[in-house]
């Protein structure tokens, strides 16, 4: 009986070895699914916007798409899509930015929707700093947007840059937090690569800043909006947005929260004239 027991640990034992060895070499598939993945199309996005260049520190050739402000004193949409995503499925924020009279830049990953290069943390953050440049040189008035995975993306960039405000959709406090929740078993602190720290980075960001999400998000707990929200400090704002889940808060009434905050950013007309 002893040697039976002692042969059903060691099975077990050799499943959980296998399973944390899958899990570790197998973490950017899980982090980036849509690696190499090549881009979608959006006959609409492509007439509103166009396909521009630009270079990362590191030497790579990305393609983003811009659209120009209309007017200088107009702030620069910058926006980070997310990890199961490319562009184009933040398109429907950027047109309606757009319609709204701002300029948008949707950034795009290295190793996402035909780019050259392999997603890693360093690297996305380069591509950010890139779409920055590129922004930035042709606006005064830049303003991030980061869903997802791209909030990591536009924290960092937001602890580094001048920026006029930031925007974060169901942020998370950092990658390892949300796949500790998922991965109970598994010591995934120890064994993640990728780690996106965004809590740990809030507090250094001196801008407006909103977040907001949906209260039934069942990828990241909205608790860790909460926790993101408790960090920052200066002008912050949190918006809940009830019954909304990750893929749709900005239809449940995510838009109504990005627009007032964008429009509280203006100047008024009296300052203006003063």
């Amino acid at each position: 009986m002893r040697e039976v027991l002692w042969i059903l640990l060691a099975v077990i034992a050799s499943i959980y070895a296998v399973a944390l060895a899958g899990l570790y070499w197998l973490q950017g598939r899980l982090v980036y699914p849509l690696e190499q993945i090549e881009a979608f199309k959006s006959a609409e996005l492509e007439e509103r916007t166009e396909a521009v260049g630009i270079r990362t520190e590191d030497g790579l050739d990305l393609t983003v798409r811009y659209k120009a402000p209309p007017d200088e004193s107009a702030p620069t949409i910058i926006l980070f899509h997310g990890n199961g995503e490319d562009l184009t499925q933040r398109g429907h924020i950027a047109l309606e930015m757009i319609e709204a009279g701002y300029g948008v830049l949707l950034a795009e990953y290295r190793g996402y929707g035909g780019n050259p290069g392999r997603p890693r943390e360093a690297g996305l953050y380069a591509d950010a700093r890139a779409a920055y440049a590129y922004a930035s040189a042709r606006s005064s008035n830049i303003v991030l947007h980061g869903y997802s995975l791209g909030s990591g993306v536009a924290v960092q960039l937001a602890s580094e840059a001048r920026i006029n405000a930031l925007m974060l959709e169901a942020p998370f406090t950092s990658i390892v937090d949300v796949a500790a929740q998922r991965f109970r078993l598994f010591p995934v602190r120890l064994l993640a690569r990728d780690r996106y720290e965004s809590l740990a980075k809030i507090a250094s960001i001196d801008a407006p800043l909103l977040i907001y999400g949906g209260t039934k998000d069942g990828v990241i707990p909205p608790a860790q909006f909460q926790c993101l929200f408790d960090a920052a400090r200066g002008d912050k704002h949190l918006a809940l947005i009830e019954d909304a889940d990750h893929l749709n808060a900005w239809a449940m009434g995510g838009r109504d929260h990005v627009m007032q905050f964008l429009r509280s950013l203006q100047p008024t007309r009296d300052t203006l004239q003063a």
